[in-house]
């Protein structure tokens, strides 16, 4: 026989699990989410020509507030590793997609993983891109990539 608060319970968690369900639908229905990346994907933020270009040997770059960085690293994603990167927060990741190089061109890297970075608050900031294996790896080393940020507060984006 079930008692009045035990039947609470089950109500309680039904409601539960049916709400994280409704969510993880909308999420994905957003748009936000692609099933297939791990990560958000802002085609628009490749509109506009970047005002600074950075690829692997890129370490030091001075940007104004406002202006935006497209960040290139060779990627092979058939290798089993991954990128993932971090900014700090005077930098925003406006985009991220993946540039797969012609399939009849003899190369090591089948690919390029961009990120456009924009500048939001002056001082020194950071972008880290680590190139890791998805599960440990004898044969694969973890790859990290820093560019250190200069962003100066010159006026020139003011109001724009």
């Amino acid at each position: 026989m079930a008692t009045a608060g035990h039947r609470w319970n089950q109500v309680t968690i039904s409601a539960l699990i049916l709400l994280y369900l409704v969510f993880i639908v909308l999420l994905l229905s957003s748009g936000c989410v692609r099933h297939d990346a791990g990560f958000v994907v802002r085609p628009e933020a490749f509109l506009d020509i970047p005002d600074i270009y950075a690829d692997e040997a890129t370490s030091h770059v001075t940007m104004s507030v406002g202006d935006t960085m497209l960040v290139s690293y060779p990627w092979t994603p058939e290798d089993g590793r991954f990128w993932r990167v971090g900014v700090t927060d005077g930098l925003f990741v406006s985009g991220d997609r993946y540039i797969p190089y012609p399939s009849d061109m003899p190369v090591e890297v089948t690919g390029t993983r961009e990120w456009m970075v924009r500048a939001v608050y002056p001082g020194d900031h950071t972008f880290i891109g680590n190139l890791r294996p998805r599960t440990a790896s004898w044969n694969q080393d973890s790859i990290q990539q820093v560019i250190n940020v200069k962003i100066r507060d010159d006026g020139k984006n003011m109001g724009a």
